[in-house]
């Protein structure tokens, strides 16, 4: 922004200035014709000649012995004539700088100001930007693979992280294709396409959209249940709200199945959806939070049917569409819908992020704005209601049953809102020597720590968990057990670096070896946390796949370094087969994960035979 506003102007400054310049050169200031033709007067006819002759006079400069002479100079170089005839040195002081004309002052004035302007405008980006000490203290992936490009990050998209575990570097590339190339799950085709919708189905698809996807992203108005019920008792029309009910009972059919694979076989959602994407063409068109929220939701449906490219498209245009909201102040002067459009803007970035983490794909520019816009506040949330709706005469048991009270979801939200700013922020646990090698940083990883401890300490009672999980001990909160994944997922990814050190020394001394084994312990709480989530965390069940492909891949690589076996609990060569079996439930209901499954059981295998 500070370039575009200021380079044009500084350039027609430069373009004057110089051609001001070229006159002083030649020895004069500029005439009065210049000054007028600036400030756009026409020549000056009076007096042109003697102009002329006081330039041509002003060039003669006398030499220091015809000055001090006080006699004419013809200022012939290098030495006049006189100074010729007497075999004297000639010198010649420089001119003095003539005077500054108004024009000149004023383009100095005008771009000092631009330059004071500038540099206010980069300061504020600056303070805006900058994370504080406490937010410098964690992993940010997306800035530091700006920053240090050939770290083997634990991700998909790094290319030299695929080279250090034997893949193809082009991995990411390879799996962005598969996911392209199979459309069978994205428009189901059941017929003649006329909706027929029956109405307890409707209602259980809605009650499990309540207690098993919106806890995740609440985008919704409090009165949505009354627009559900009105809507699939009466007829849908093209419109957004319909097409919001019609995603909200699309997802739900999906989450109510139980599992992922038995959804993907019955695809009791196909519908809902395929009137949905009828009405898609007005949601696009129009620029509203309903058309937003539909926007969000198409992204979430995709998720929930392991679709994670498409649901990337979708989340892209959510995210231009909330940016134009919020600049358009569309809703400035209605508080509960502005507080939804702000919902759904961080719903759509923690979708995108959380996507494109592992994908090396399009990005909308959102982050830009999360020091703009505040956090979700205290206005209420949608949740299923727990006495009948005053549409129908009754109500189905199963809607009074569920449900998720308003300050959970808001504290979920904001508990993983805080934990992908703190991915996005922050250094890695890295510092580099001379030669440009990568060495692991204790101190940085101690302040990473801190920043993950500090996280942890705020969660409210509902979400806190052990930090010692016990595979046989369950989490009941889904959310909960998912930012568990996180939190393990983050501490593996403090103490990668030092295990990456040891691999490519093939050594490491006793100052090492202690993180290097945090990161095995890491990786055994990840596995145990992210197997025992993976099934009820519906909108992240890919994510939650690649994650625990990418550890365990690096996992492997640590435990095949000599140097570092002595480290490797024994728990670790039980996560390598659970994290193989995991594999095998998700099946082949995603193309990527299915050619992530193969190369993770090939390994598992090969370690176990060999």
């Amino acid at each position: 922004m500070n370039t575009a506003m200021t380079s044009p102007t500084n350039t027609v400054a430069s373009s004057v200035h110089g051609r001001v310049q070229l006159s002083e050169d030649a020895g004069s200031r500029p005439s009065n014709s210049l000054k007028r033709q600036a400030e756009g007067l026409g020549p000056s006819s009076e007096s042109a000649t003697s102009s002329r002759h006081q330039r041509r006079r002003r060039t003669v400069l006398a030499c220091d012995v015809c000055r001090s002479r006080r006699t004419r100079c013809d200022g012939r170089r290098p030495r006049c004539s006189f100074c010729l005839q007497q075999d004297s040195q000639c010198i010649y002081r420089p001119a003095a700088a003539p005077a500054p004309s108004k024009l000149e002052l004023e383009i100095s004035t005008i771009r000092e100001s631009l330059d004071h302007i500038t540099h206010l405008l980069s300061n504020r980006a600056e303070k805006l930007h900058a994370p504080s000490v406490l937010e410098a203290a964690s992993e940010a992936v997306p800035p530091e693979q700006e920053a240090t490009p050939d770290f083997p990050f634990m991700t998909l998209r790094t290319r030299s992280m695929m080279d250090i575990i034997g893949v193809d570097k082009d991995l990411a590339d390879f799996l962005v294709n598969l996911e392209r190339a199979d459309i069978s799950r994205l428009a189901p085709s059941r017929g003649s396409g006329l909706l027929v919708l029956q109405y307890q189905r409707a209602v259980n698809a809605l009650a499990a959209f309540s207690e098993r996807i919106h806890t995740w992203y609440p985008i919704l108005h409090p009165g949505f249940s009354d627009q559900f019920f009105q809507s699939i008792t009466g007829s849908f029309h093209n419109s957004t709200d319909s097409c919001l009910v019609l995603l909200v009972a699309a997802i739900g059919s999906l989450a109510e199945s139980g599992s992922v694979m038995a959804a993907l076989e019955a695809r009791p959602d196909a519908p809902y959806i395929e009137s949905a994407l009828a009405m898609l063409p007005t949601v696009l068109l129009e620029c509203s939070l309903r058309s937003l929220q539909c926007l969000v939701l198409f992204s979430v449906y995709y998720c929930c049917l392991v679709k994670p490219c498409q649901a990337h498209d979708y989340a892209l245009m959510a995210s231009f569409k909330a940016q134009n909201l919020l600049k358009s102040q569309l809703y400035v002067d209605n508080a509960e819908k502005l507080e939804l459009v702000r919902r759904a803007f961080w719903a759509t970035l923690l979708i995108e992020s959380e996507l494109g983490i592992q994908f090396d794909l399009a990005e909308s520019g959102i982050w830009k704005l999360d020091s703009h816009i505040p956090l979700p506040d205290s206005h209420e949330t949608w949740s299923i209601a727990t006495t009948a709706s005053p549409v129908l005469p009754t109500s189905p048991e199963s809607v009074n049953s569920v449900g998720t009270s308003s300050d959970e979801m808001r504290s979920y939200f904001l508990a993983e809102i805080a934990m992908r700013r703190m991915l996005h922020r922050c250094t890695i646990s890295i510092s580099t020597t001379s030669d440009g090698h990568f060495i692991y940083a204790p101190i940085v990883a101690a302040e990473l720590e801190l920043q993950l401890e500090q996280w942890h300490a705020v969660l409210p009672e509902h979400l806190r968990f052990d930090r010692q999980p016990d595979s046989d001990d369950r989490i009941e909160s889904a959310a909960a057990g998912f930012l568990q994944a996180q939190y393990y997922s983050c501490k593996a990814s403090i103490y990668w670096p030092a295990v990456y050190q040891a691999v490519e020394s093939s050594e490491a001394d006793s100052d090492l070896l202690p993180y290097c084994r945090k990161f095995f312990d890491s990786y055994v709480n990840f596995m145990v946390s992210a197997t025992s989530t993976v099934q009820r965390c519906l909108p992240n069940l890919w994510t939650l796949y690649a994650s625990i492909f990418i550890i365990s891949m690096a996992a492997l690589k640590a435990a095949n370094t000599p140097c570092l076996r002595s480290t490797m609990p024994s728990q670790v060569t039980q996560c390598f087969e659970l994290a193989s079996e995991t594999f095998q439930i998700i099946g082949g209901v995603s193309p990527s994960l299915s050619a992530l499954k193969e190369i993770l059981n090939e390994r598992v295998s090969t370690r176990h035979t060999g």
